[in-house]
């Protein structure tokens, strides 16, 4: 969905499973893209500055994209752009360290 992070999404989803699976908690706990993520955040409570970028980068090519192919009415257009800019604005303000 252009404009939305999958990253709460994933959050929430490994909260949903440690509340009802543990098999598909410990699964997500232990996936190669999403695990490594999960357990930094649940140690740590943050998000470094490289994953950030990532998230922001997905964000945008998601509006560039939905803007170009999908979205043919310029109130629509402008309202994602500005819709991104918030929520690229709320990622760069989350709690995060700069460095490992």
């Amino acid at each position: 969905m252009p404009g939305i992070p999958g990253i709460p999404f994933i959050i929430l989803t490994a909260w949903f499973y440690l509340r009802s699976s543990d098999k598909m908690y410990n699964w997500l706990l232990n996936h190669k893209i999403f695990g490594k993520l999960l357990r930094k955040f649940y140690k740590t409570g943050t998000i470094s500055l490289k994953f950030k970028i990532l998230i922001a980068s997905q964000l945008w090519v998601s509006i560039i994209v939905a803007n170009f192919l999908l979205i043919h009415i310029i109130e629509y257009q402008i309202l994602t752009v500005v819709v991104g800019i918030i929520i690229t604005i709320l990622i760069f303000q989350m709690k995060g360290k700069i460095f490992k």
